[in-house]
């Protein structure tokens, strides 16, 4: 019976100390406050974003319209092509048909890289804004005491006051009214 009373005492003097050490821990461990923004509303219905957005419509439309006009160049050098076929010698046709497929390769490249820096653009302007919501983000994070800020789309359920995305948008809308967006060659 004593060994079963020590075994007792030996328990509650171990649940006691480890009560203690995590209360002890919690103490060190700050209150942690949550907070949640839609970044990809940000993304696009900031001021700065739909001024990009445009921006870069404008700019897609142009590449558009020069590469309808080279693959119009295109397929009329390979009417004339086709039709000169019967009347070449078939080594000056070859070559022709050479220098034809190297524009082709060349047409390619060239689109492959309007849209490669298209997509650059978008990345870019995305970017920008991003670096310009960070400080926002950190501003009402130290005013309101939140500790984590999470991403909308991870987040299952929320209140609605945990939402700070409208407070970050009328910021960055003061803030960065506009955006700059050039293609660069």
């Amino acid at each position: 019976m004593i060994w079963h009373k020590k075994f007792i005492l030996i328990l509650l003097f171990n649940v006691f100390i480890s009560f203690n050490s995590s209360i002890l821990l919690a103490t060190s461990y700050p209150n942690t406050s949550i907070a949640i923004i839609d970044i990809n509303l940000i993304l696009t219905d900031s001021k700065a974003a739909i001024d990009a957005s445009e921006q870069i419509e404008d700019i897609a439309e142009k590449i558009n319209e020069e590469l309808k006009a080279e693959e119009n160049n295109l397929l009329n050098d390979q009417k004339k092509l086709i039709e000169s076929q019967s009347v070449m010698a078939p080594e000056a046709f070859e070559a022709k048909k050479n220098d034809y497929e190297k524009k082709v390769q060349n047409f390619q490249i060239m689109s492959r890289q309007k849209l490669a820096a298209l997509d650059r653009l978008l990345a870019e302007a995305r970017k920008s804004i991003l670096d310009e919501v960070k400080p926002i983000l950190e501003e009402i994070s130290e005013e309101k005491g939140i500790t984590v800020i999470l991403e909308k789309n991870i987040v299952i359920l929320n209140a609605e006051a945990m939402d700070l995305t409208k407070e970050v948008l009328k910021k960055l809308n003061k803030v960065l009214s506009e955006l700059k967006v050039e293609l660069k060659d």
